[in-house]
């Protein structure tokens, strides 16, 4: 069956939904998820919206096929980040359409998501295709950890979310190397464990301080150690996967085998000339503290007694808080301090043996020449792991070709100018609803 929309169609609801503030905090979903509603029923498809509270809106739409089968959740999340205008070429929720891009925060995380996941079961739901259920929920709060959004769901209404299979955010990104197209499919992510640190000290008069015992002195010393030394290279399946198809299409299969290794790794990755991507691959290899807040001291003549140390700290699969207790206590030698978590988000992974990752490679050789599909461990969190801890295959894969260069890619996501492409809305559109057929060809055969 042909086709029902356009990259111009996707890219004018797009516009809308940007035009709709929904920066988290405070969130304020639940007009754009009255609009996403709004445009199901133009197409028959009737949705429910539930809020977790007030103003904090998810819009969830399922439609059965004819034909028995699994449940495939296309989830996607209506919240942003903040963005400041005066930093932007455009204003931030203008939902501009210029230069064949569609402007605004949520372009790429994650409101373009939405409306290619919502053309995309509008699609599939118009050509009778589905075979199961085929649902889409568009939520609230991912950008605040999901607290508000999936994870309410699946305490309060998980029959309205239920599935065997989720394709959300987190990959399809394209990778152009030698004339390939390496696309990734995020199956595996960190975890998130944000701590602090607590510094005690003495205070005294600042005119004498070696007097005293300065706690932000000691944070000092921490934060110097902690950045200086890193943990050791440890590669999990996904990661090893990513970078042996990454540099074997790009003809430096050796290099994979230096990357990998603990005794080399640190060494080839100060040889990539590109530090964004260097950083990008290190991601995945090791795992991350990075101190991020400091409080300390409250008077400009009195040392310090009490300072304290936020970090952000991301972890491999295998690793968890006791892995980080022990490395401190390792790094910090000889420094006293408190130690208390803050957050606690395990690492999470999707098999790679399913029907419907082949289903996504069947679909992405059918779209584009020259292609290799390969798994990928994203370094942040996605609302993909409250469904893998319970079991679910979830991938992240919002499919969408390279046309603005990598590094300028990294700076658009959480940062300033977001935009996507409309032919990139149409590409992803077309893609994720031929990786919907060939997934239910697969059902037919097996």
């Amino acid at each position: 069956m042909p086709f029902e929309f356009t990259g111009e169609d996707i890219a004018q609801f797009l516009s809308e939904l940007i035009r709709i503030d929904t920066s988290n905090p405070p969130g304020n979903e639940l007009e754009a998820a009255k609009l996403v509603a709004e445009k199901l029923r133009e197409y028959g498809i009737e949705s429910v919206i539930l809020e977790s509270e007030p103003k904090r809106g998810n819009v969830i739409a399922r439609v059965r096929g004819r034909e028995e089968g699994p449940t495939v959740l296309l989830l996607s999340h209506l919240d942003v980040v903040p963005a400041k205008p005066e930093e932007w070429k455009v204003h931030p929720f203008s939902g501009e359409i210029k230069n064949g891009f569609v402007w605004g925060r949520g372009a790429l995380d994650c409101k373009g998501g939405v409306a290619v996941e919502m053309f995309t079961l509008i699609q599939l739901a118009k050509e009778e295709a589905i075979k199961g259920t085929l649902v889409f929920a568009a939520t609230a709060d991912e950008e605040k950890g999901g607290l508000k959004g999936v994870k309410w769901l699946l305490e309060n209404r998980p029959d309205l979310i239920k599935a065997d299979y989720v394709i959300n955010e987190g990959g399809g990104f394209e990778i152009p190397v030698n004339g390939r197209s390496i696309f990734t499919v995020q199956t595996a992510e960190k975890g998130v464990y944000w701590f602090k640190l607590r510094f005690k000290g003495t205070p005294g008069h600042a005119s004498m301080p070696s007097a005293y015992d300065n706690a932000i002195a000691k944070a000092a010393k921490a934060i110097d150690m902690i950045t200086r030394v890193k943990p050791k290279i440890c590669p999990t399946p996904h990661a090893k996967k990513f970078i042996e198809s990454l540099l074997t299409a790009m003809g430096r299969g050796w290099i994979a085998k230096l990357l990998l290794s603990p005794l080399t790794a640190d060494i080839a990755l100060s040889r990539i000339p590109d530090r964004s991507k260097a950083a990008f691959i290190e991601a995945l290899l090791r795992n991350t503290l990075t101190p991020t807040v400091v409080r300390g001291g409250y008077k400009e003549n009195i040392v310090p007694s009490d300072c304290e140390l936020t970090v952000d700290c991301r972890l491999l699969p295998g690793f968890d808080e006791r892995w980080v207790e022990e490395y401190l206590r390792g790094v910090l030698r000889g420094i006293d301090y408190e130690l208390s978590f803050i957050h606690k988000e395990p690492p999470t992974e999707s098999p790679l043996d399913t029907l419907l990752f082949k289903a996504i490679n069947k679909a992405l050789v059918k779209q584009v020449p020259n292609v290799t599909v390969t798994p990928y461990m994203s370094p942040g969190g996605t609302d993909s792991r409250y469904f893998r801890r319970v079991g679910v295959v979830a991938y992240g894969f919002i499919p969408f070709r390279a046309d603005v260069p990598f590094s300028e890619l990294m700076k658009m996501v959480h940062g300033v100018n977001e935009r996507i492409s409309v032919k990139n809305l149409e590409f992803s559109y077309k893609t994720l609803t031929t990786v919907l057929r060939e997934f239910y060809g697969l059902l037919s055969r097996t």
